[in-house]
């Protein structure tokens, strides 16, 4: 039988040659936070033209220029909006359009007669600017089944005159929202404010999206709607016609919250597998035996975590990779799966000390080592391959979840198999005693589990 023990602190030293960069950049370099911890605004945009002609270093360098700071872009596909009845239409205005115009290409739109289906408006940008000093305006809107542009256009020829729009500079029109809700949003006269004249109106365009994904746009400071609008018509003139799906932002006083909940979370998984395992494993001879189990396990979680957070680090300073909340739900899933493999190791473990009474306690770890080994590697290979598809052919969206995953997946089946059993192994026999004392550079001889029977009492 192979005696894998007698190497432990081989195993112990790759662990600290894997974990000593990480710390010492998490020392001097930190983790680079995200707006989930740091507070900031993210923009949810769709685009019109195809994927291929639009950029996000484009949309990065639009939303600079407006003042976004430390501006980073996602790109995430919608594979729903391959079907037409959810397909989003383009309408180009020739010039800025009022309040009442924006009804009546909703009530057009809606007439039962056009038989469009229920059309819905997702965004209304009455009065946009082109560098050359054209006016123009642009509504977005979609359907519950399948639509044409031809057939949008027929029913909006020949428009009524329109007033000057009022905007509204304090809101944004949300996605979804029903028609009569975009165009009070987007523009609402009061009574004293009746429109005293009129300007002829034409429909330009109509174009159906050719773009399937959702670019959202995270900056570490606030933005206000003009400058998101002015990005949008930065944008409009390089790209064609887009718009803005959804705006939201986080304080810096939710980010510190998240940064504790965060840090509670680990800590509370960590203490509550720790008593659960020092229970479940109560069998073994002692209570104070079952909690080396819990604590071992515990020891070779927390190295897990370390991969990870010192590698996200190194990442994050050269790579500009990012902490946040989806980050936090790989680090609690490695927690998991982690605990998973180490525990079906001690179970085998707590089995043979009841089988090989007369074998010392290293022989006893190895044997189980032997007997579990295949089916851990087994079982964390083929969820390895799977994140590696994903790493490689997933969404930008969730790639660094998915490499955070398969790096804290990697590491814990390392430390099932070479820390946990190894970190239990040292306590039980009391080697960890000699650890730093001078003379001591031999392993000491296994001892049989009736001489080891006093010291564990």
């Amino acid at each position: 039988m192979f005696h894998l023990t007698r190497y432990k602190w081989w195993f112990f030293g790759i662990s600290l040659a894997v974990i000593l960069p990480g710390l010492l950049a998490l020392i001097f370099w930190g983790l680079n936070l995200g707006i989930d911890f740091t507070g900031g605004a993210v923009v949810e945009m769709r685009f019109q033209a195809p994927a291929s002609q639009v950029s996000t270093n484009a949309i990065a360098t639009a939303f600079r220029q407006v003042g976004g700071e430390d501006v980073h872009v996602f790109v995430a596909s919608d594979l729903s909006s391959n079907q037409q009845a959810t397909q989003y239409v383009y309408i180009k205005f020739d010039r800025p359009i009022g309040p009442n115009t924006i009804k009546t290409v909703t009530d057009r739109l809606n007439d039962p007669k056009a038989n469009l289906g229920k059309v819905q408006v997702d965004k209304v940008y009455p009065d946009i600017k082109q560098p050359d000093g054209k006016e123009f305006a642009l509504m977005v809107v979609h359907s519950d089944k399948t639509i044409t542009a031809d057939a949008v256009q027929a029913q909006l020829k020949d428009l009524p005159p329109t007033e000057a729009p009022v905007v509204n500079t304090t809101e944004t029109p949300t996605a979804n929202a029903t028609a009569q809700a975009t165009a009070t949003n987007s523009a609402t006269p009061t009574a004293t404010q009746a429109p005293t004249q009129t300007f002829p109106v034409n429909v330009t365009s109509v174009l159906l999206s050719e773009n399937n994904n959702t670019y959202r746009v995270e900056t570490k400071n606030n933005l206000d709607v003009p400058q998101v609008n002015q990005a949008v018509y930065i944008l409009y003139a390089q790209t064609g016609p887009l718009f803005v799906q959804n705006k939201s932002t986080a304080s810096a006083a939710i980010g510190a919250e998240t940064t504790r909940n965060a840090i509670f979370a680990v800590l509370a998984a960590a203490l509550a597998i720790m008593f659960f395992i020092a229970y479940a494993f109560r069998h073994v001879g002692s209570t104070r035996r079952a909690f080396r189990f819990g604590v071992s396990a515990i020891i070779a979680l927390l190295h897990d975590v370390l991969v990870v957070l010192g590698l996200w680090a190194i990442l994050g300073h050269f790579f500009d990779f990012k902490v946040d909340s989806l980050f936090l739900t790989a680090v609690l899933t490695v927690v998991g799966f982690s605990v998973h493999d180490t525990i079906v190791v001690f179970d085998r473990i707590r089995e043979n000390l009841s089988r090989r009474t007369s074998e010392s306690f290293e022989q006893i770890v190895d044997a189980s080592l032997i007997q579990t080994m295949s089916r851990s590697i087994n079982t964390s290979l083929t969820v390895l391959i799977t994140l590696t598809s994903l790493v490689l052919f997933g969404g930008a969206s969730i790639r660094e979840f998915t490499l955070a995953l398969l790096i804290g997946i990697l590491s814990g089946t390392y430390s099932s198999i070479f820390n946990a059993s190894m970190i239990l192994t040292v306590w039980e026999t009391g080697e960890w005693r000699t650890l730093f004392r001078r003379g001591a550079a031999q392993t000491p001889e296994p001892a049989s589990r009736r001489q080891l029977a006093g010291a564990r009492r």
